[in-house]
């Protein structure tokens, strides 16, 4: 059996538990550290995960803002042109038809204030 003659045997066996106790001190630290970086890698991966998320429903939301805008602008454009091209029809049919009773009634204008043009 086990027999303390000496003082240095009881400090031996003090020594022993001190780093007995030391040992299960640092033990549960490292555990508690494992566990609270655990925790702090998966709240870093639902973060993430959230902005990905945030991101795409902005992405849609700007997606959603622009296409219809863009298909806006491109009607008002072809509204202009064709509005453009009405105006060029009817200025020609116009003028077409001043000419075409100009020729018919063989109306000339007799001295060159007639023929300026008012505007």
């Amino acid at each position: 059996m086990f027999v303390i003659n000496y003082s240095k045997d009881i400090l031996y066996l003090v020594l022993a538990f001190c780093v007995l106790w030391l040992t299960f001190f640092i033990t549960w630290l490292v555990y508690y550290l494992v566990a609270a970086a655990r925790q702090l890698y998966r709240a870093s991966q639902i973060v993430k995960e959230q902005t990905s998320e945030v991101a795409g429903i902005i992405k849609k939301i700007k997606l959603a803002i622009e296409l219809p805008t863009s298909i806006i602008s491109l009607l008002i454009e072809g509204f202009k042109k064709i509005a453009e091209l009405g105006v060029d029809v009817m200025g020609k049919r116009d003028g077409s038809k001043q000419t075409n009773r100009r020729k018919n009634s063989q109306d000339k204008p007799k001295n060159e204030k007639e023929q300026e043009d008012i505007f």
